[in-house]
């Protein structure tokens, strides 16, 4: 009686045992889903008017790293999402990339830098990769040496970086398009000799075979001076 019983007993305790694993193994699975699941929610959404916001950061950001001395000469990805902005490419030294994160942070409405540059040496590989991530600058340039071209919306950024980063232009009027590698400028100018100078930037860029500015006009108080 006493060898059924305890038997009996056993049996339960095993019973009970292999219960609670299949729960803990239930839960743990359950645990894991959920936590990749709010990894994935942890990002938040971005509305229209974020989205604009960060538009106008990157833009202000490209400008102004354009317009630095100690950063105007590196290949410098921007991306900017709910006012975070990230900072990829390549940099010479330290001090280079600290400049990058300083001169980010003037921008309007920038809540972070996350600086991802690569120091290494311009000629080195490590630099390389880090030009090719950002799939501009110097890739650029050595894919129009191998007769690959320059992709439109590559020149449209960058003209429309280089007018806006221009003391005498000031590009926020100026429109830029981009086909065939012809580019087209629409807009207003302050003066006459800053429709000149957009003009010469945007034919000076790399890749750009043309330049149509029959839409770009002089301002109405440039007018009434002539």
């Amino acid at each position: 009686m006493n060898t059924i019983k305890s038997s009996l007993i056993a049996s339960a305790i095993a019973l009970s045992f292999g219960v609670t694993a299949a729960n803990a193994e239930h839960h743990t699975g359950e645990d894991h889903a959920d936590m990749v699941k709010a990894q994935n929610d942890a990002k938040p959404a971005r509305t229209a008017a974020q989205a604009t916001t960060d538009a106008a950061i990157t833009a202000s950001v490209k400008t102004r790293l354009l317009a630095d001395e100690r950063t105007k000469g590196f290949d410098i990805n921007v991306d900017t999402y709910n006012g975070v902005v990230s900072l990829t490419g390549g940099a010479d030294s330290m001090a280079d990339k600290m400049a990058a994160t300083e001169v980010a942070n003037q921008a309007d409405n920038v809540l972070r830098v996350e600086n991802k540059l690569t120091i290494a040496g311009e000629d080195t590989e490590a630099r390389q990769d880090a030009n090719t991530a950002t799939a501009s600058g110097e890739v650029r340039e050595a894919m129009d040496e191998a007769g690959d071209g320059i992709d439109d919306a590559w020149i449209t950024s960058k003209v429309k970086t280089q007018l806006l980063a221009d003391d005498q232009v000031h590009g926020t009027e100026i429109n830029v398009e981009t086909k065939g590698n012809v580019v087209t400028l629409i807009g207003t100018a302050p003066t006459l000799a800053a429709r000149t100078k957009a003009i010469e930037i945007a034919q000076a860029t790399k890749g750009v075979r043309s330049v149509v500015a029959t839409g770009l006009v002089v301002g109405p108080d440039e007018a009434v001076d002539e």
